[in-house]
């Protein structure tokens, strides 16, 4: 019944892409919420950057959209390789992004929403925190990725994990924790990244903190018999990328036993890397299929391996992999562990050891009945992700955030 009250009728989302520029999971999370309450009654607007000039406003699917163009040296977002000279500066810019952040305060004087969420603030700086603020209206920001930590948003450098921002990252990241403490709720797609900003004096004075996963509707793998045989058909689906841990897996499958078992590999990268993959990793039971679709890919693996180096706050894939039914083997990193559960929606081992992964693959092959077991617990995992189970859980973290103030 509250809200169906009058005490929160419109939410003005900020991200830094949205549809039909959406690239990644972030987008994607933003639009499902944004499209989830729309459904429940409220009012949905969004507020993202966009190539060219100006500002333009569309609707998408029932939420209304200020598109504005990104006022910074280049556009980021698109295919085309930035001159990496240019890069320190276009950071430093995104920083304190004035115009940009500008912008956003005419579109909330336009608006008038009861609430803002923002989200990937990238093209827009946590400037625009500070004019929400002024506006007196209740504020909530989601952790997606280390943006706030580091201008690359991973933390990751020379294939290695960073722990704290480097003296490269102190500039850009000092600004970003000051402006924190405005954010009334902030909000982690993992607990891993939620603790990781706070280790680091984030959000120090704000009130509420809590997790809120990333949602995935489900969708059972159509081809799945109920049975399982040998081969058992793994499968990666992810960005060819030597932080992804591939050569890990890869190594891995080597020492499995002949004709047991079957690799599918999805997804595109550097075309040097992803040729010296192709060529020292040569098998035939390694399949390089590139770029496929979700859902297809889904129905032909019986078990995902995610075996990522660096430490992925959530992981979309599991996420995607759990509403297909299809357990994982996760890497025990960042967010991954939160999501996989050891021995029941699949296995977690060591990221830097092949020989652990080897070992968590020959039990899905040496007991291939425990594939079907987890296919059932990861069902009932997914059912905790629906779309509306996250929509709900954020309208209540709005009601919270407008009763506190």
């Amino acid at each position: 019944m509250f809200w169906r009250a009058a005490l929160l009728v419109k939410v003005l989302f900020i991200n830094t892409l949205y549809a039909p520029y959406a690239i990644g999971g972030a987008e994607r999370v933003v639009q499902s919420l944004a499209e989830g309450i729309t459904e429940a009654g409220h009012e949905a607007v969004v507020v993202a950057t966009a190539p060219g000039k100006g500002t333009r406003a569309a609707w998408v699917n029932g939420a209304k959209v200020h598109y504005v163009g990104l006022r910074n040296l280049y556009w980021p977002f698109g295919e085309r390789k930035n001159p990496a000279a240019l890069k320190p500066l276009w950071h430093a810019l995104d920083t304190h992004q004035f115009w940009m952040a500008s912008a956003v305060d005419r579109i909330l004087d336009t608006e008038r929403p009861d609430l803002v969420h923002t989200h990937n603030l990238s093209g827009f700086s946590t400037l625009v925190w500070r004019y929400v603020k002024q506006c007196g209206l209740p504020l909530i920001h989601t952790l997606h990725d280390y943006y706030l930590l580091c201008p690359k948003a991973t933390m990751f450098r020379a294939n290695k994990n960073c722990r704290r921002p480097c003296i490269r990252c102190s500039p850009y990241a000092l600004p970003r924790r000051y402006d924190s403490n405005l954010v009334d709720e902030v909000t982690g797609v993992s607990k891993f990244v939620l603790e990781r900003h706070l280790s680091h004096h984030y959000f120090h004075t704000t009130p509420r903190k809590e997790v809120i996963r990333n949602g995935y509707e489900t969708k059972v793998a159509a081809s799945w018999s109920g049975t399982q045989s040998l081969p058992v058909r793994f499968g990666y689906l992810g960005r060819l990328d030597p932080s992804k841990g591939l050569e890990v897996l890869l190594d891995s499958v080597s020492r499995l036993p002949h004709g047991s078992w079957h690799l599918r590999i999805g997804g595109n990268g550097w075309a040097e890397y992803e040729s010296h993959l192709r060529d020292k990793y040569e098998a035939p039971a390694i399949e390089f299929l590139g770029y496929v679709e979700t859902d297809p890919f889904f129905e032909v693996i019986d078990v995902l391996v995610v075996p990522s180096v660096w430490e992925e706050p959530s992981g979309r894939v599991i996420s995607e992999a759990l509403s297909h039914g299809v357990p994982v083997i996760g890497s025990r990193t960042g967010g991954i562990p939160e999501l996989v559960e050891n021995e029941r929606t699949g296995f977690v081992f060591d990221n830097k050891s092949s020989i652990d992964l080897a070992a968590k693959m020959r039990t899905c092959i040496e007991d291939p009945s425990m594939i079907g077991y987890m296919r059932h617990e990861c069902l009932k995992k997914a059912k905790r992700l629906l779309p509306e189970v996250i929509t709900a859980q954020y309208l209540e973290a709005y009601a919270e955030v407008v009763r506190d103030r």
